[in-house]
């Protein structure tokens, strides 16, 4: 609209100019001037039909882009990709032995693949292997990226089902801490803090976890559990 109203106002000008000049057949430059301003007018008409063109193509041409969503695996290369991918199909359909050896493969491709050291780790876990398998590759996963909030969970877990507890206090809270939006990270935390009697963090934990997935019964119930756990606590403090 501003070009228009900009080319509009030129013409105007043209014409008010063309007026004040005598009319006479001998006077040809004022004739002459308005053609090549009428012609330069026309050029800049051209040109700016032509941006909006350009600019609305464009326009159309990324617009699908911005709703695209990309596979996470699709960073790695194009062989490791498909590996990945084939090993995360066989996890969804419960065979980790196959996935297991796809994802040693891949680590064989490349060393430094987070993903499939996380990938491991939770097959462990899964098939109840030793934790010491588990651990190392969380381990080697958190080397890699020290970001990696399922690994930390990962390292959560063995340390929950050892016993101890305030390492996976520890571990659960930088998942956590990672990701606050996942409420098994959330509810783990919350649990973990449940076995130290540590009611007033585990219901703030819980509560969370219950918010995050409000489909959970069993966050709910664990979340209402610690709070009356807390408000018994706190008074047989002032008790005594």
């Amino acid at each position: 609209m501003l070009e228009i109203a900009i080319l509009v106002c030129l013409a105007a000008m043209f014409v008010i100019l063309a007026a004040r000049f005598p009319k006479t057949k001998d006077f040809v430059a004022p004739i002459q001037n308005y053609q090549k301003e009428k012609q330069t007018l026309e050029e800049a008409r051209k040109i700016l039909d032509l941006r909006h063109e350009h600019k609305s193509n464009t326009e159309t041409t990324e617009l699908p882009e911005d709703n695209v969503l990309a596979d996470e695996l699709d960073r790695y290369d194009k062989e490791l990709g498909g590996i990945l991918k084939l090993a995360r199909d066989k996890i969804a359909d419960g065979k980790y032995s196959t996935a297991e050896k796809l994802l040693i493969d891949a680590i064989c491709k490349d060393s430094k693949c987070v993903w499939a050291y996380e990938k491991l780790g939770e097959i462990y876990l899964a098939i109840g292997k030793n934790f010491t398998d588990a651990q190392e590759s969380f381990v080697m996963a958190l080397k890699l990226d020290r970001r990696n909030a399922p690994s930390w969970y990962g390292m959560g877990q063995i340390y929950f089902s050892q016993g101890h507890f305030n390492k996976a206090i520890s571990s659960y809270q930088k998942a956590v801490n990672i990701s606050r939006t996942t409420p098994e990270y959330q509810a783990a935390l919350g649990k973990a803090y449940l076995e130290v009697r540590q009611y007033g963090k585990a219901a703030k934990a819980l509560k969370r976890a219950s918010s995050l997935d409000i489909s959970s019964q069993d966050y709910k119930e664990l979340a209402s559990f610690a709070e009356d756990k807390h408000r018994e606590h706190s008074r047989a403090s002032k008790l005594s």
